[in-house]
């Protein structure tokens, strides 16, 4: 899975990618095609590169903004090169694209060296420079000058001196033959250095994208997580976007800590206390932390997975005609059909078979728990539904706090009243707090007296 697949089914990621200030076009698409790292190792070294950057960004403040400068002039030159390596002659503007992308690609190599920085090493491409810039002017601009042929400047005024247009038309024809070759042999003292080129442009997209992680983590406050081989475990995860939009409305996030280990946590709560943020949180983070980016807590250890699977909503299968039943079933069976294949999960199921009657609602629930707990693996299982027998670990959200309301109460400023931090219980009782929720918003009298009645 690449981070374009991911973006179109994690709640968050795409949040995410809009704020990810990456300043070429060529550092967008290398980031759009990151893969979702599995292994370890492979993540600690981006990791650590990152945690380099933020270094950097932080002792020398100026030198990363004109970094930020000059990544803005790297652009995908991948098809210029493609012709470069079979010797295709180049153009006018493959060949100042090649100009433009070295004379930028030195500056960046200067500016690394003299601020000593640790994640990469570009090529030199001096002798590039010196082939497109045979004037010295250091400006990115492309021209057959003159130097290139001996013949070509006498050529060129002579086109101006003359006054007959069948002698001018002749000239300008020499002239276009001269700067031809010139075309070409500058395309064959190019193609030695193709693969430096090439192995720049994709340190330097690399280097864009890494710069961009690096000033996302400063920004919104993001932790480098650890990586961990059996339980999962954050302090105060939050989800950016819902965090974001809570504060435009002058609401506040309250960050949870959580602990996840091979094997189901069942989480109960009452309506509006958060379980579903919390598991949007906890895929969105899993994803982070696996396309090589810090993650939204204070602390995080976590353990990498094959695959998440969130089960949270069903729209995009009722859109395919199927019920919500029976589209949840289908997600359902394939985090067993994968847990059973031994595949590393991390499920995360949002009010499981919520669409159907309690009694056998209550029966899949226990069913999954169980079918978890045998095949070890890592998930959540949030519930409405009491009397669910199966051995797991439990928590549940603390709810509602009462005893602080004070003044009107609205659907938005209810959250200042939750305290959305998990207990663990033994209980498999389920806290009952919707009455007293319809209470607060003032819904209809008799409404509730009727719905009290046994």
């Amino acid at each position: 899975m690449l981070v374009k697949d991911a973006i179109k089914k994690v709640n968050g990621l795409p949040y995410v990618f809009e704020h990810v200030q990456v300043c070429s076009s060529w550092g967008k698409s290398l980031l759009l095609n990151q893969p979702f790292m599995t292994d370890a190792a492979a993540i600690e070294r981006n990791l650590d590169d990152l945690q380099r950057h933020i270094a950097f960004l932080e002792r020398h403040p100026q030198p990363a903004h004109q970094l930020v400068v000059l990544l803005h002039e790297i652009n995908d030159i991948t098809k210029t090169l493609q012709n470069l390596k079979q010797l295709q002659v180049l153009d006018d503007i493959e060949l100042f694209e090649i100009k433009k992308f070295s004379l930028a690609s030195q500056k960046i190599a200067e500016l690394l060296r003299e601020t000593q920085y640790e994640c990469m090493e570009l090529d030199d491409l001096s002798k590039v420079v010196e082939l497109l810039d045979p004037e010295g002017s250091r400006i990115a601009h492309f021209y057959v000058y003159s130097c290139y042929h001996p013949e070509l400047e006498e050529a060129r005024k002579k086109i101006l001196q003359s006054e007959e247009e069948s002698e001018r038309e002749k000239l300008t024809w020499e002239v276009s033959q001269m700067e031809d070759s010139v075309r070409q042999k500058l395309t064959e003292m190019l193609q030695p250095y193709r693969e430096a080129l090439l192995r720049n442009l994709h340190r330097l997209g690399d280097l864009d994208v890494l710069n961009a992680k690096a000033q996302m983590a400063a920004e919104w406050h993001l932790t480098r997580p650890a990586t961990a081989t059996e339980r999962t475990t954050y302090t105060a995860i939050f989800h950016p976007q819902i965090a974001a939009t809570l504060a435009e409305r002058g609401g506040h996030f309250q960050a949870v800590d959580i602990a996840l280990e091979q094997g189901p946590c069942l989480i109960t709560g009452a309506n509006m206390s958060g379980k579903t943020v919390l598991l949007k949180s906890l895929a969105l983070a899993q994803h982070m932390f696996q396309f090589g980016f810090y993650v939204p807590a204070e602390r995080a250890e976590i353990v990498p997975v094959e695959e998440v699977i969130c089960l949270i909503d069903d729209q995009q299968t009722e859109q395919h005609g199927l019920s919500s039943f029976a589209a949840e079933m289908l997600s359902v069976n394939e985090i067993l059909l994968q847990a059973k294949r031994g595949v590393k999960l991390l499920a995360l199921v949002d009010e499981l078979a919520r669409t159907t009657n309690p009694d056998e609602g209550r029966r899949i629930v226990n069913a999954f728990v169980r079918m978890m707990q045998k095949y070890h693996v890592m998930s959540i299982v949030t519930t409405h539904y009491s009397g669910i027998p199966a051995p797991c670990r439990r928590l549940r959200v603390k709810g509602l706090t009462t005893d602080k309301i004070s003044g009107e109460v609205t659907p938005h400023s209810l959250n200042r009243y939750m305290d959305y931090r998990l207990t663990e219980t033994t209980s498999d009782e389920v806290p009952a707090e919707a009455l007293t929720i319809a209470r607060i918003f003032h819904v209809d009298d008799e409404f509730l007296a009727l719905a009290k009645e046994e």
